[in-house]
């Protein structure tokens, strides 16, 4: 299929400009982003990341609140110095933070200013100040996640932070704070599942951690990668810089199956102890089987009736994408028919990417099925040309596709950015908990749409 000849330009926003990597220093707490951008340019990025993605808000600092330079066409004519360090000396005055990060965004990087010579004119030891480009014509804001972890690496953690190893300390890598929608949830979780089996998980996201977690972060065994692509070269600069190996387990664990790989995979790389590590596989297992046998087994005789569909379509992020079709597959014993990735992926990562899927559902993909675009809309045109039978199958993607699913009667859950107007609270689909409530949501949306008959 050639991407090129479906639409003259992109539709259906999945991903932010480079300048909502903002939202990965507001998950920080003690981190304070100062925009150099213009005055429209936070409520553009707000509009996938934020409100629009599970009526979420960052805290402490919401985006009413985060200063600006607010440029205008004088400043980018005259220059802009001298109206950021205000901004800059009021911000450092009036709000809490140790971290106080210089965002440019597309006007301030065009005139081409020295803001890292202002971010180490006002840095001091009790308050560092960094300095971040983040243009949109850089690239989209998972690109500006990474930007600004290796800002806070470079400028921060290679100062400050602790330097002994500590035994069985792990960083967690791969989620991708306010594009995924249930990280806050899905970090609680697996913070969870980690102390159970004996490991100390450092996550610099959320609260109560933040400036202490981002010290933390040398003193690791080992750094731990749960995604196909994302964070992976953070995790590579972590080993340059620092020399902890990482581990890259390339999906976030759904279900029972991949929940046992992953604990499995820890208890070898760390010597956890394999009595305790098994005890916990099997004591979730167990739940997640009760609960299925009580609840979902009848909704499998529904399936084999051909009440429910067989077969699905993902057009989300390749996190999502490959972490679901993991389950369905592995668990729930339900084929892809077409992996569609909006997130305009890095041409570097996208074999990788491909081969993940190709291994997880290699009896049912082909290259050709896994398709990597910036073209949110591409999926709807495809599926208006695919036979009737095709089209009763399942769909998982973003508030986008449910307006498709809807037209095509097909049963769809919201898994990715933009999740749309509802609240998504500490909601999550990790590990055997995170399973039923996601077969629970696929279920109910096919019941909603009536496409559920009653078994006699």
């Amino acid at each position: 299929m050639d991407n090129k000849k479906e639409y003259a330009c992109p539709e259906q926003q999945r991903v932010g400009c480079a300048l909502a990597g903002i939202y990965t220093a507001l998950s920080i707490e003690g981190v304070l982003p100062i925009m150099h951008s213009g005055p429209g340019c936070i409520h553009a990025i707000s509009s996938v990341l934020s409100v629009a993605n599970g009526g979420q808000n960052p805290v402490p600092y919401m985006e009413s609140v985060v200063p600006s330079s607010n440029l205008s066409e004088a400043e980018v004519v005259f220059g802009a110095s001298d109206k950021l360090k205000s901004v800059l000396e009021h911000s450092l005055q009036y709000y809490k933070a140790e971290i106080f990060m210089l965002v440019t965004g597309c006007s301030a990087e065009i005139i081409g200013e020295d803001v890292g010579e202002i971010a180490e004119q006002y840095t001091t030891p009790e308050k560092t100040v960094l300095h971040v480009a983040l243009p949109g014509f850089k690239g989209n804001n998972v690109w500006g996640h990474h930007q600004v972890l290796s800002a806070l690496i470079d400028g921060y953690v290679t100062e400050y932070g602790e330097t002994e190893v500590v035994p069985k300390r792990v960083n967690v890598w791969g989620v991708v704070p306010h594009y995924d929608p249930m990280w806050v949830g899905t970090l609680e979780k697996l913070e969870a599942l980690l102390r159970r089996i004996g490991l100390e998980p450092n996550i610099i996201y959320g609260p109560e951690r933040g400036i202490d977690a981002l010290k933390k972060i040398p003193t690791a065994e080992h750094n731990l990668v749960l995604a196909p692509w994302t964070d992976l070269d953070i995790a590579k600069k972590l080993e340059r810089t620092f020399g902890t190996p990482f581990i890259h387990f390339p999906y976030m664990p759904i279900g029972p199956t991949a929940e046992a790989e992953l604990i499995r995979t820890l208890t070898e790389t760390f010597d956890l102890d394999p009595d305790l590590t098994e005890t916990v596989r099997k004591e979730r297992a167990d739940r997640y089987f009760y609960y299925f046998d009580r609840n979902l087994v009848w909704l499998f005789d529904m399936h084999n009736q051909r009440s429910l569909p067989r077969e699905f379509f993902a057009n989300a992020s390749a996190s999502a994408a490959l972490s679901i079709t993991k389950y369905f597959v592995s668990d729930l014993g339900l084929s892809p028919r077409r992996i569609f990735i909006p997130e305009d992926v890095p041409k570097k990562h996208r074999k990788t990417v491909k081969k993940l899927f190709l291994e997880t559902a290699g009896e049912y993909l082909t290259e050709e099925d896994i398709i990597f675009t910036d073209d949110g809309g591409l999926f709807e045109q495809y599926l208006k040309d695919v036979d009737q039978m095709v089209r009763k199958s399942a769909v998982i993607g973003s508030i986008w596709d449910d307006i498709t699913a809807k037209k095509a009667n097909m049963p769809f859950v919201s898994v990715c950015a933009p999740y749309g107007d509802v609240l998504v609270c500490d909601k999550q689909y990790f590990g055997t908990d995170g399973a039923l409530t996601l077969m629970a949501d696929l279920y109910n949306d096919a019941e909603k749409k009536g496409l559920v008959s009653a078994v006699v």
